[in-house]
């Protein structure tokens, strides 16, 4: 191993360690049509591993259609931008879900959420999470390290700051579980990705996921602050719809 994969993997492997409080802005960009086909590929390689599968569609309704049902169809590119506020013990994380926006405080195990109409809580009830977005998917750098390859590496610059530029594929190839814990990267079987990693504080300011050499999503970090000193009303959030939390049940 070369000195800068070690590099590479130890930056990974301890970025949690290397901040201690950030805010990150950025952008989720895919082309839906080869996004289609990696995550067609991966769902055919579960099932014919025997890995149990479901699926779901969405649809919208039209009440002048005889069966009530109106399959929504996308395609072409779709780019949508984000929001994250982090430290050890809380988060705040502005992202989109379909067309609505969503606004999440999470404090330990408890989440106050606004979207979609709804103001609600878990109550601290462990049970029930919630997302952060896409921008959590490039901080969870740990969980990546014992997946990866390298085939690539290079040193470069991104956003002001100096990166270590990685291609990576992904292990076990075989495995119907194959790179599980790499999905909120990559939505499909990606081919290999192109990681760029903060070289001084180890987070992912960029990921990218190719399938039969085409780019397909990328989610990447535009705008970033190391250990700022938030103000309160950071991670203060008060429910938009109704004047109460209503509870997750």
């Amino acid at each position: 191993m070369s000195a800068l994969e070690s590099e590479f993997f130890n930056l990974l492997e301890t970025s949690e360690s290397r901040w201690t409080a950030l805010f990150i802005e950025g952008r989720t960009w895919v082309n839906i049509d080869v996004l289609s086909f990696a995550w067609q590929t991966q769902i055919d390689r579960m099932m014919a591993s025997g890995a149990r599968v479901a699926m779901y569609e969405r649809s919208d309704s039209n009440e002048d259609e005889e069966d009530g049902t109106a399959m929504v169809v996308e395609s072409g590119n779709h780019e949508e931008t984000w929001s994250l506020w982090a430290t050890p013990e809380k988060r705040r994380a502005k992202f989109k879900v379909g067309d609505g926006l969503i606004d999440v405080v999470i404090e330990g195990s408890t989440f106050w959420s606004n979207g979609w109409g709804r103001s609600f809580t878990n109550g601290g009830r462990a049970n029930y999470g919630h997302g952060q977005g896409d921008g959590q998917d490039l901080l969870r750098t740990a969980e990546y390290a014992g997946q990866l390859h390298v085939a690539e590496l290079s040193e470069g610059m991104r956003i002001g700051r100096r990166t270590i530029e990685a291609k990576v594929t992904i292990l076990d190839v075989e495995d119907p579980d194959r790179g599980i814990g790499l999905h909120g990267l990559t939505i499909g079987d990606a081919e290999f990705l192109k990681l760029s990693v903060d070289r001084e504080r180890g987070v992912v300011l960029s990921a990218s996921s190719w399938f039969q050499d085409a780019i397909y999503r990328i989610v990447e970090i535009t705008k970033v602050e190391f250990d700022p000193n938030f103000d309160l009303d950071v991670f203060k959030i008060e429910p938009e719809f109704g004047t109460e939390w209503a509870s997750v049940e």
